[in-house]
Order: C-alpha cells, then sequence, then structure tokens
C-alpha cells in the first residue's frame, strides 16, 4: 500500500493535480520504513511548495484581471461622460 501510495503521489506532483494531492493526503497511509517516511516528508514539502507557487500565480492573476476591469470601467465612465458633454 505504501508504494502505490508513493508513486500515486509522485504522479499527482508531476501533473500538479491538486485535487489528487489533496485526496492522496487524505487517504495516507501509516508509513511504517524510516525511507519511505523520510520520502513521505519530501513529497509532502514538494506539493506544498507546489500549491504555494500556484497561489502566488493566482494572486498575480487576479491583480491583473481587476487592473483590466478598473481600466474598462474607466474606459466606459470617459465614454459616458463624453457623449453628455
Amino acid at each position: 500500500m505504501q508504494s502505490k501510495w508513493l508513486e500515486a503521489f509522485k504522479i499527482a506532483i508531476v501533473e500538479k493535480n491538486f485535487a489528487q494531492i489533496e485526496t492522496l493526503l487524505e487517504e495516507m497511509p501509516e508509513i511504517k520504513s524510516i525511507g519511505d517516511l523520510k520520502t513521505s516528508v519530501a513529497l509532502i514539502n514538494e506539493a506544498k511548495k507546489l500549491l504555494a507557487q500556484e497561489q502566488h500565480q493566482l494572486r498575480e492573476n487576479m491583480s491583473k484581471i481587476q487592473k483590466s476591469k478598473q481600466f474598462l470601467n474607466q474606459s466606459v465612465e470617459e465614454e459616458r461622460f463624453s457623449k453628455s458633454c
């Protein structure tokens, strides 16, 4: 069970499949060997890094969207004002 879980977790990390990573973390088996424990810790840390990178990218994208929305709203306001004058 441990080796299947580790392989599935590795694949989920490589594929950046966050839903699968979450599922695997919820179903994490009891790890009995030191080697598997060290591997699991390393993989979990890698998953944390990926998640942090994804969060950072989402924040940047949200900021760009908000700036675009503000620009579009401002353009519409200016167009309305120029038509009313």
